[in-house]
C-alpha cells in the first residue's frame, strides 16, 4: 500500500511525495505565486486552496478516512492554512534554509541517515554500508 505526504512550507511551496512506487512533485512558490495573479487570488489563498485539495485526495483515498468526506471539511482546513494555522498528520515535519557545501556522511553521528545524507549530496563518495536505495 502506497502512502502519500503532503509538506506545505509558505517559503517554498508545496512537496507532494508518495511511496510504493516512489514519485515526488512539487508546486513551488513561484508557481503557486503566478497562478494566484493569473486567477485574481492572493498566494495564500491559493496556497490554502492546494491544501485543502491535498486533504480531499487523502481523504477520498485513506482507509480507514480520518475525517468524514464532506467539501467543508477540506474548506475549513484551507481557511485555517490561509490565515496561517499550521496543521500536521505526520509526526514531524521541518523546514530549514540550510547549506550543504560541508556535509560529510562520515561526520554525523546518526548513522541511520548516512544514505540519505549521500543521496541528498551527490558529490560525497556513495555510502555502500548502508544504503537500502536512491531517489531517482
Amino acid at each position: 500500500m502506497a502512502r502519500l505526504y503532503v509538506i506545505g512550507d509558505r517559503e517554498t511551496g508545496v512537496l507532494f511525495i508518495k511511496t510504493d512506487p516512489l514519485k515526488l512533485t512539487h508546486i513551488s512558490k513561484g508557481t503557486i505565486d503566478a497562478y494566484a495573479k493569473q486567477h485574481g487570488s492572493t498566494y495564500d489563498g491559493v496556497f490554502a486552496q492546494i491544501a485543502a485539495g491535498a486533504k480531499a485526495i487523502i481523504n477520498k483515498t485513506e482507509v480507514p478516512q480520518s475525517i468524514s468526506d464532506l467539501d467543508t471539511s477540506y474548506q475549513a482546513i484551507g481557511q485555517l492554512i490561509g490565515k496561517g494555522a499550521v496543521l500536521s498528520d505526520a509526526d514531524f515535519c521541518f523546514a530549514a534554509d540550510i547549506d550543504d557545501s560541508d556535509w560529510s556522511v562520515k561526520r554525523f553521528t546518526a548513522p541511520p541517515l548516512a544514505s540519505a545524507l549521500a543521496d541528498l549530496n551527490p558529490s560525497l563518495p556513495p555510502d555502500t554500508e548502508l544504503r537500502d536505495g536512491a531517489l531517482d
